[in-house]
């Protein structure tokens, strides 16, 4: 290579790190801050009990305004499921409309979505709050972490005794402890949580486990109904998304529940908020998303979810991993499985887990 052609190499990289560098430096919590003033609220379209509905984003308006000098309200309304609300912001920003929400909250699954369709503004979280670290950025400068929900088994403790409780999903179909919940054991009705359980287990071990998970149940039951559990109607539900909180919301109230991992690494929902591009609200969005990560933020849905971040020092999941050495699955994992999209495999493998839930 001549001179001349190694200097203009050497001048277009600088450059190319120069305008990089110049986006994620555009903004400081100051001038955002400064810009966020001329922004009087923050539109933000999810599930009607998200952070614990009116009553918990009235404590978050409070404290986000605390921290940060403003007047902002929180403008909620409540929509549809994270998936069909991902869809709706790529048909928003694709045609060249303003996003609907000016946050979006989703796991790894939902933000995937709008990941692959380059639909989230770039934001170096980590750099622009003292707080938030690389870590927390499941998605780097895309979105940041807001709660860890690991899956898990539940079960009434009144109804199965202590030496017969299952300690992993493997001990659901153990026939030296089965007979405990065999004809009465609940199934969820989703394959998700199966088809993820063959990053740790392969297919053919899934769709085992499946048939003789099936063999032995008793009803389905969705996520939302852990009650009936609660209630005896069912001893052992197989599988709940957010087991941990599921189990302190209810052991908070009194009720007999106790959750416990599935498998190591337990499978984990790492729900996450992202700014979409083309959003109303762009400043107060980045705040907001950044302020979900403090310690006062985690406060307030602890108290009512029963919900934090493991990546928070001295939330109530940080603990409880730490103090019974549970050891979540890695964002990596999950994510590389969910971005390589709907494969012809997949879609089979999902095919005949469904067939067999259905029997």
């Amino acid at each position: 290579m001549s001179q001349m052609r190694f200097f203009f190499f050497i001048l277009a990289v600088a450059l190319q790190l120069a305008a990089a560098a110049q986006v994620f430096a555009a903004d400081t919590v100051e001038s955002l801050i400064a810009a966020a003033r001329k922004e009087d609220e923050l539109t933000f379209v999810a599930g009607a009990q998200t952070f614990g509905g009116r009553k918990g984003l009235a404590e978050l308006e409070a404290a986000f305004n605390k921290r940060f000098g403003l007047k902002m309200r929180i403008n909620f309304a409540a929509g549809p499921d994270m998936n069909a609300r991902a869809a709706r912001h790529i048909t928003e920003i694709k045609s060249g409309r303003k996003a609907s929400s000016d946050i979006f909250l989703g796991s790894q699954s939902h933000q995937a979505l709008m990941h692959v369709e380059k639909t989230l503004e770039n934001v170096n979280y980590a750099g622009l709050f003292p707080w938030v670290t690389k870590e927390m950025e499941i998605y780097p400068n895309e979105a940041v972490l807001v709660y860890t929900s690991p899956n898990g088994i539940v079960y009434n403790v009144n109804l199965v005794p202590k030496d017969k409780a299952p300690k992993s999903y493997l001990d659901l179909i153990d026939p030296r402890l089965s007979p405990a919940w065999a004809g009465k054991l609940a199934i969820p009705p989703y394959v998700a949580w199966l088809a993820e359980l063959s990053l740790n287990w392969g297919q053919e071990k899934v769709k085992d486990f499946a048939r003789k998970l099936v063999a032995i149940s008793g009803g389905r039951l969705r996520y939302s109904e852990e009650e009936r559990i609660v209630s005896g109607e069912f001893p052992v539900m197989a599988n709940l998304g957010d087991a941990l909180g599921a189990m302190w919301t209810w052991q908070a109230k009194g009720a007999p529940i106790m959750a416990v991992p599935g498998t190591t690494p337990i499978n984990t929902d790492y729900f996450q908020l992202s700014v979409p591009k083309n959003v109303a609200h762009p400043n107060l969005a980045k705040l907001f998303v950044g302020f979900m990560a403090t310690k006062e933020a985690q406060a307030v849905l602890q108290k009512h979810e029963s919900r934090s971040s493991h990546l928070v020092e001295g939330t109530l999941m940080q603990k409880y991993l730490k103090d019974n050495r549970v050891q979540v699955q890695e964002p990596k994992q999950s994510i590389d499985y969910y971005l390589k999209g709907e494969t012809d495999e997949g879609l089979q493998f999902k095919a005949e887990l469904a067939k067999i839930l259905k029997q």
